[in-house]
């Protein structure tokens, strides 16, 4: 009897020291600090700890997904699809789109093109890692397909970086569109690379 008490106070204090550890991780800001790597490129950022990750090598060079998608789930929301998402992709340059103001444009021309609900919000620069990029705001009701709703509200940075073009956004069912320049925001203030 003993010997299992002793047994189960030990696991107790294993359980306790893994776990509090785990949770500073997430300091008190309510953000995570993680490091991924896509094209064999370094990078690092901060996004609110409620998000969760679409796939468990989310952060990992994985050839077959060359992007990181993080999804959130507001309260309540039952639909098993999400609210909000965050999207990181370094894209190869195309003929038409050899840059991040020319993907900007081609991308937002695509969208004005193809849905009859595009709403463009604001377009400017904007400073990502130190590095110059375009921004667009804008809603639609084609993007999102892991969102609980069609009609959504985007904030994208494009910028370029390593011989790609990178794709920095936070999308939004547009109930809570609020909360998407604040995750948006947080996100790219702490957007670092490492190579």
């Amino acid at each position: 009897m003993i010997k299992l008490r002793a047994i189960t106070i030990i696991l107790s204090i294993l359980i306790l020291v893994g776990i509090f550890p785990a949770g500073c991780a997430n300091d008190d800001s309510g953000y995570v600090r993680v490091t991924a790597v896509k094209r064999g490129i370094s990078f690092s950022f901060e996004y609110p700890a409620l998000y969760y990750k679409y796939t468990s090598d989310v952060f990992d060079d994985n050839t077959n997904d060359h992007s990181v998608v993080l999804l959130y789930r507001s309260p309540g929301n039952f639909q098993g699809k999400a609210d909000k998402q965050i999207y990181i992709r370094p894209c190869e340059p195309l003929p038409d789109r050899p840059d991040a103001s020319t993907w900007t444009e081609e991308h937002l021309k695509i969208l004005k093109n193809g849905d009859p609900r595009y709403e463009l919000i604001e377009r400017s620069t904007i400073q990502v890692a130190g590095i110059s990029g375009e921004m667009a705001v804008y809603n639609t009701s084609v993007l999102g397909n892991y969102l609980s709703a069609p009609y959504t509200v985007c904030r994208d940075a494009y910028i370029d970086y390593q011989g790609y073009i990178w794709k920095i956004s936070v999308m939004a069912v547009t109930a809570i569109e609020d909360e998407v320049k604040l995750d948006f925001e947080h996100l790219i203030k702490s957007f670092k690379f490492f190579n």
